[in-house]
């Protein structure tokens, strides 16, 4: 590293080494496969699934060693259940964006170089240990010169350059395996590069944050329950986000919800109120919905903080999503398939396959499951029918936005199975649905800069 903590020519050169490494190991691993596949050599029952397992393990290490866009890389890579195989895909789950943070030397000169300022003169007050850590930056909390708390997000130097180097080397392998696979692995590269880019735009977070604010403004009750942290747009820009500081525990945090007087199934219920709100009214949503991204603030309401990763939805994917729910609630397979034609996701001759696929996932015995009801359920036999018949469909896409949508409902239901057992989903996601399948599809987006009041406090 440099003295101004930019990774150096040699680092970098060092990185995309070791990358293209990754990238020849995972091609040797796939002719293995297609050799097997075909009869010409017979490996011993299950050493390609080991071989599958060390690689992403090997991933895993290499990422956590090189931190920055690696971690945001693999994180996005194992939603795509559809690319992945999924030995694969559940290890890189397990990566964590937790990260040793970096000097406070180093942070200030961001700031100062950000801002056009020394840090005196925007702060009165600039605590050294960072509250947090992650691959891309780290947070501090601070106080404005007018005394107001305030929670700083700053990008580290120069980490464009080693996310540059992993995208580049994302590129190469993707175009390797695209003629390979049914997914349009294009596609899936400038989903990375756009999810990665956006989350080290700190003055594009920031407008997500107050677009998501003035949307649920829009529904008195949430907005009494729910509290969205003020940007001070004096103190913010591209590499520096300076918020409201949010006092609280974690929503997962047993003790602290108790000490201010709340419980765990309410906390879930207006989380759950809130995120479909933002995917099922608005079409903009933030992607992220795990409990360090939930809070319980002092004064009762729920807290949501990190909209760096948020998504608009197409109008007309929300259509075919509007379609698609309309034939599950039918359980009606020939009309689903219909809407994925109609989408552009499937070609015909995909048609039977995919019914198919639906009439797996239509079981009644996978029909408003309790989330501990869920828990309870050997999925194993649900994915492994569902990944066999995945592999008769040839033509299937996926449309943007279409995987973080559905990473943010499989999140919430994480939540609730984690803190709410006892919720039924469609006690909650019943009226969000309901309004939605009727035909009210997102509203245009707001101008920028619209005003927005905070919500009132709870009662």
């Amino acid at each position: 590293m440099t003295r101004s903590g930019a990774p150096s020519l040699f680092s970098l050169a060092t990185r995309f080494l070791v990358l293209l490494g990754l990238i020849g190991r995972a091609a040797w691993i796939w002719l293995t496969i297609v050799l097997d596949s075909r009869g010409v050599v017979r490996a011993a029952p299950g050493v390609l699934v080991a071989r599958q397992v060390r690689f992403a393990r090997r991933f895993v290490g290499i990422a956590n060693r090189f931190k920055g866009g690696l971690i945001k890389l693999g994180q996005v890579a194992s939603l795509r259940v559809d690319v992945l195989p999924e030995e694969v895909s559940d290890e890189l789950a397990r990566l964590q964006d937790r990260v040793a943070p970096h000097g406070a030397l180093e942070i200030r000169e961001q700031i100062e170089a950000e801002l056009g300022r020394p840090v005196e003169e925007v702060f009165g007050r600039f605590e050294s240990e960072p509250l947090a850590a992650a691959s891309l930056g780290q947070v501090h909390e601070a106080e404005l010169r007018s005394g107001e708390r305030v929670a700083v997000k700053v990008l580290y130097p120069a980490v464009e350059r080693s996310v540059a180097i992993d995208l580049a080397a994302a590129r190469i392998g993707l175009w390797l395996f695209d003629w390979v696979t049914v997914a349009d692995l294009r596609q899936v590269h400038q989903e990375l590069a756009e999810s990665i880019h956006g989350e080290m735009d700190y003055e594009r977070e920031g407008r997500a944050a107050e677009e998501v604010a003035r949307n649920l403004s829009r529904d008195p009750e949430v907005a009494a329950h729910v509290r969205i942290p003020d940007i001070h747009w004096e103190a913010t820009a591209r590499r520096v986000l300076t918020m409201e500081f949010l006092d609280g525990c974690k929503v997962n945090d047993s003790e602290g919800v108790k000490e201010r007087g709340r419980d765990a199934e309410s906390l879930v219920v207006w989380a759950t109120r809130a995120f479909l709100h933002m995917m099922f009214r608005d079409g903009f949503f933030h992607c992220d919905p795990h409990p360090g991204n939930l809070l319980v603030c002092d004064d009762g309401r729920l807290g949501i903080i990190d909209f760096g990763m948020n998504k608009r939805i197409d109008p007309a994917v929300m259509a075919m999503l509007r379609e698609s729910l309309l034939s599950t609630v039918s359980r009606d397979e020939r009309r689903y398939a219909d809407a994925l034609l109609a989408a552009g996701m499937i070609d015909p001759r995909d048609r039977e396959a995919v019914e198919a696929l639906l009439r797996i996932s239509f079981s009644p015995e996978y029909w408003n499951l309790t989330p501990k009801e869920v828990a309870e359920i050997d999925f194993s036999v649900y994915l492994r029918r569902m990944r066999s018949q995945l592999k008769n469909i040839r033509s299937f896409r996926l449309p943007d936005g279409l995987v973080m949508w559905s990473r943010a409902l499989t999140l919430l239901l994480g939540l609730a199975t984690e803190l709410a057992p006892g919720i039924r989903p469609l006690d909650v996601v019943g009226p969000y649905v309901v309004t939605f399948l009727a035909g009210d599809l997102p509203e245009s987006p707001p101008t920028p800069g619209a005003a927005y009041s905070s919500a009132p406090s709870v009662s």
